[in-house]
C-alpha cells in the first residue's frame, strides 16, 4: 500500500489540505471551491504534518508550478484565479525543514557504502562482551573544488547509539561533504547528484540506494534570554529525499555485496571523486553517471538506449581528455579554411554572414568511432596504448569490434535500418565501455596495472 502524507499547506491567506502519495511521487492541494488567486511562479510549497502543532514541516519542490486556471470577473475586473484541486510532481522533498536554513554539511549514507568503506572494524566482538568505539574513524579525507568554492569530503566509519527503555547500537559508514554556507538548493543538488554519479561509476550502475540526503545547519528563531526575546541560531537537521520514477528497483542483498572496496581506489580516490564535479559553476563536470546501466539486469542486456548512451560517452572523452587524433595536416587544412570563411565574414551581410558563421562551427575534422577506438586502444601521439591492459580479455579482435560499433552507432543514430546485430556488437560495446572506464580512470592518475585490477572488480565482459 502506497504510503500517504497528509496536513495542510498556507496559499495566501488561507490553508488547504493537500496530501503527498509516496508511490506515485505526486501532490494534490485541495483548494476545493474557495477562489484563490495564487502568486506567480509557486514551485516550492511548505505543508505541515497532520496533528502537528509545531514542527513537522515538509518542503516540497515542484515540477510544474501551481498555477492559476480560471477566469474571474470582480466587477469591472477580469482576472485569473484557481478553483480546482491542483496536482503536481515533486522533485524532491526535504522533511523538518525550517524557513530560511542555511546549510553547511551533507550526509550521504546508503548500501553499497557500507561495502565500500566496512563499517565493522570499530567493534570488538567476543563470546563474552561485543564493545563499541565512539572515536569517529577517517578511513579518507580530501578537498576539492565545486562551483567556486572549496568542498572538504571525508569517508568516515562511526557507531550510532540509541537508548531509552532499551539499548541499541549499530557501527554505519558515512560520507561527510562540507561546503560555505548556502541557501541555495540548486547548489546543493547538483552536489548531492555529483556525489551520486562517482558511486554509480563505481559500481557501474546507477540503482544504488542513495536516494536521500542528510542536510546539517541552521535556521533563525527567537529565545528567551534575560527576560528579553533576542534572535538566535539554532541547529537543524533535515533529511532531502529525491524522485525515484525514472530509477531501477533497488538491488537485494547479493547484488549490494558486489560493491567494491575503496581499497581499489584509494591511491587517486580525490583525483578521481574531482572529476565529477564542476569546479566552476556553469562548466560541467569531466565525468557524470550517465553512461552506466541502470542495474544489474542491464548489464546484461544492453539495448539500443545503454548502446547510445556507452558510444556517446566514449566520443566525449575521446573529444575531451585525449589528444586530437587527426594528421597535422588534417587540422592545417581546416584552420586554412576557417581563415578562408574569417575573410568572407568580414565582407559578408544579412542571412549570408549568419550562414557563414554557422558553417565555421562545422568546420571540425571528421574521425569515425572505428578509427577513435583503435587509436585509444592502439596508441598514437602522446597517448600510451591501453592494450596492455585489455588485450586478455579483448584479445586481437578489436578491428572487427571497432567496426562492429561504428556500425551499430551509426544504425541506432541514423536509422538506416541496414544493420542486423549479432554477438559482436554485445562484445564491441562492452569494448568501448572499457576503454571509456580507462581513459578516465588513466585521467584521474591511476597506472595501468592499477586501473586493470579496478576493472576486473566493476566491470561485465
Amino acid at each position: 500500500m502506497s504510503q500517504l502524507t497528509i496536513g495542510s499547506v498556507t496559499i495566501g491567506e488561507y490553508s488547504y489540505p493537500f496530501q503527498y502519495e509516496e508511490e506515485t511521487e505526486k501532490i494534490t492541494v485541495f483548494l476545493g471551491a474557495r477562489t484563490v488567486t495564487v502568486p506567480e511562479n509557486i514551485d516550492m510549497i511548505v505543508g505541515q504534518k497532520l496533528g502537528m502543532l509545531t514542527g513537522g514541516n515538509i518542503l516540497y519542490k515542484l515540477g510544474i508550478p501551481l498555477s492559476n486556471d480560471c477566469m474571474a470577473v470582480e466587477g469591472a475586473e477580469v482576472k485569473y484565479v484557481s478553483l480546482a484541486n491542483q496536482m503536481r510532481s515533486v522533485e524532491y522533498f526535504i522533511e523538518d525543514y525550517q524557513a530560511n536554513s542555511s546549510y553547511t554539511e551533507m550526509r550521504l549514507q546508503f548500501p553499497e557504502l557500507d561495502y565500500f568503506i566496512p563499517s565493522a572494524s570499530i567493534a570488538t566482538v567476543s563470546n563474552e562482551e561485543i564493545i563499541f568505539s565512539r572515536i569517529k574513524n577517517n578511513l579518507c579525507s580530501f578537498e576539492i573544488k565545486y562551483c567556486g568554492t572549496v568542498v572538504s569530503v571525508s569517508f568516515d566509519i562511526k557507531m550510532i547509539c540509541h537508548s531509552n527503555n532499551k539499548t541499541t547500537a549499530e557501527t554505519i559508514s558515512e560520507v561527510s561533504i562540507k561546503f560555505p554556507e548556502t541557501k541555495d538548493f540548486e547548489y546543493l543538488l547538483n552536489l548531492y547528484f555529483s556525489a551520486k554519479a562517482f558511486f554509480s561509476f563505481i559500481c557501474n550502475r546507477q540503482n544504488i540506494g542513495l536516494r536521500s540526503a542528510t542536510l546539517i545547519g541552521k535556521y533563525p528563531a527567537k529565545a528567551l534570554e534575560d527576560k528579553k526575546i533576542v534572535d538566535v541560531d539554532k541547529y537543524t537537521q533535515q533529511k532531502i529525499f529525491f524522485s525515484q520514477k525514472y530509477l531501477e528497483p533497488l538491488e537485494n542483498e547479493n547484488g549490494v555485496k558486489k560493491t567494491p572496496r575503496i581499497g581499489l581506489f584509494y591511491p587517486k580516490i580525490k583525483e578521481l571523486f574531482q572529476l565529477f564535479f564542476e569546479e566552476k559553476a556553469g562548466d560541467g563536470a569531466i565525468v557524470d553517471g550517465g553512461s552506466t546501466h541502470p542495474s544489474f539486469k542491464y548489464r546484461n542486456l544492453i539495448d539500443l538506449e545503454q548502446s547510445l548512451h556507452i558510444t556517446a560517452a566514449f566520443e566525449y572523452y575521446v573529444r575531451t581528455i585525449l589528444p586530437e587524433i587527426s594528421s597535422p595536416d588534417t587540422i592545417a587544412f581546416f584552420s586554412d579554411m576557417e581563415s578562408l570563411v574569417d575573410e568572407y565574414i568580414k565582407t559578408a551581410k544579412g542571412k549570408k554572414k549568419e550562414k557563414a558563421k554557422s558553417f565555421k562551427k562545422s568546420l571540425i575534422p571528421q574521425v569515425s568511432l572505428k578509427e577513435k577506438i583503435k587509436k585509444s586502444y592502439g596508441g598514437y601521439s602522446t597517448w600510451q596504448p591501453l592494450k596492455p591492459i585489455l588485450e586478455e580479455w579483448f584479445r586481437d579482435d578489436v578491428d572487427n569490434l571497432a567496426s562492429a560499433a561504428n556500425l551499430w552507432r551509426n544504425e541506432l543514430a541514423h536509422e538506416k535500418r541496414e544493420y542486423q546485430p549479432n554477438v559482436d556488437v554485445i562484445t564491441a560495446v562492452r569494448l568501448v565501455e572499457h576503454l571509456s572506464y580507462c581513459i578516465v580512470l588513466r585521467y584521474a592518475g591511476y597506472n595501468d596495472e592499477q586501473i586493470k585490477a579496478i576493472l576486473s572488480d566493476i566491470l561485465t565482459r
